[in-house]
């Protein structure tokens, strides 16, 4: 007996019937796959934008801080030489110059050449001419920042403070604050190639030797006596009246500050080249 085609087709429609919750089944997780990819997707991608203006305003942050640091921590001296005047500060104000100073004498002398990409950037308009090795700012954060952390800050500190406890806080913090700053002021001159990082490190160092070498010979700070510097600069530089730096005496590091601080000189050198330039051209 041979069944009729209809009813041998009963159970292949059956079949059919039963696998299409299967096909369904895999069709919802094809789709569940899809929407966590779109979903881990578009975190990645929140991720990401995240990043990237975080980086944006550490950028824009190094930016300000780079262009402004050299100027900003030597109008920063001068204020407060200006409204101490004692021994003590006009001492490592005159550290401070000397320390500019062999930093120029060292660019001189080692001539070493500054990044190849700063002559192709159009970030920096004030282009130094000068060799980069050491780094004249570098050296400069640094000896500032150590002499005024263990030649201001921390004496201040010992003697305000109630406890030792909070002289050390005082003095951690503070000298966090100096180390973060120079860094990042340091970061914008590798990141705009005004200096390799070897140029930026051996200028860090150097600041740190004169400074270390200034506090103890110059100053000697670590004990009771006063150090042949400060005496020196007590008895020819300091009125015996006000026992002050006479306001009179500012500007000569006025000057000096001037012709040593590098944005200052650079803007120096720009403004009597332009001037010699239409000199020249009204000549013609």
């Amino acid at each position: 007996f041979t069944a009729p085609a209809t009813a041998r087709a009963i159970p292949s429609a059956a079949n059919a019937i039963n696998q299409l919750p299967r096909y369904k089944c895999r069709s919802n997780n094809n789709l569940q796959q899809k929407q966590e990819i779109m979903t881990l997707n578009s975190t990645n991608n929140n991720n990401s934008e995240t990043k990237a203006k975080k980086s944006s305003y550490f950028d824009e942050a190094t930016t300000v801080i780079g262009k402004s640091a050299s100027s900003l921590v030597s109008l920063s001296f001068f204020l407060l030489l200006s409204t101490q005047r004692d021994a003590v500060t006009t001492t490592l104000f005159i550290g401070s110059i000397l320390n500019a100073i062999s930093g120029k004498i060292l660019k001189k002398i080692i001539n070493h050449d500054r990044p190849a990409e700063l002559e192709l950037s159009d970030k920096v308009k004030l282009k130094p001419s000068d060799g980069g090795m050491p780094s004249s700012h570098a050296m400069s954060l640094s000896f500032i920042g150590t002499v005024i952390l263990f030649g201001v800050i921390v004496p201040a500190a010992t003697t305000s403070a109630v406890g030792g406890g909070s002289a050390n806080v005082m003095s951690v913090s503070a000298g966090a604050l100096i180390v973060i700053y120079s860094a990042i002021a340091l970061r914008y001159r590798v990141r705009d190639h005004l200096h390799t990082l070897d140029q930026i490190i051996v200028g860090y160092g150097l600041g740190l030797f004169n400074a270390i070498a200034w506090l103890k010979f110059a100053v000697n700070s670590n004990t009771d006596s006063v150090g042949p510097v400060v005496s020196m600069v007590q008895q020819y530089l300091i009125s015996s009246e006000t026992n002050q730096f006479p306001i009179v005496g500012l500007l000569v590091p006025i000057l000096v500050g001037v012709l040593v601080v590098g944005s200052f000189e650079r803007r120096i050198g720009v403004w009597l080249k332009e001037r010699k330039e239409g000199e020249d051209k009204k000549m013609m």
